[in-house]
């Protein structure tokens, strides 16, 4: 019977972390309009950068926000975001 409990939550684990991922991408890839609007790549400033974001830099935020993200984005749309779906 505890096996089973588990078993069950394990699945309900993963659906959750599913919907996580979609939903991180999601977001990520708004941000992406954000940082195109705001045109980051000119107006981001230093300040962005200091306390608990040191020492990231502009090109770190930009590499995720942009470079994984749509990396993430090619896997899905390569028949993943199917797998995904199913979960949801």
């Amino acid at each position: 019977m505890a096996n089973i409990a588990r078993q069950s939550g394990f699945v309900t684990e993963v659906r959750q972390a599913t919907r996580e991922l979609w939903l991180a991408l999601q977001k990520l890839e708004a941000m992406q309009r954000e940082w195109n609007a705001l045109d980051y790549d000119n107006t981001l400033t230093e300040e962005a950068f200091g306390g608990e974001n040191a020492p990231i830099t502009a090109q770190n935020v930009s590499d995720v926000v942009f470079t994984t993200a749509n990396a993430i984005r090619a896997v899905l749309d390569a028949g993943n975001g199917t797998n995904l779906a199913r979960l949801l």
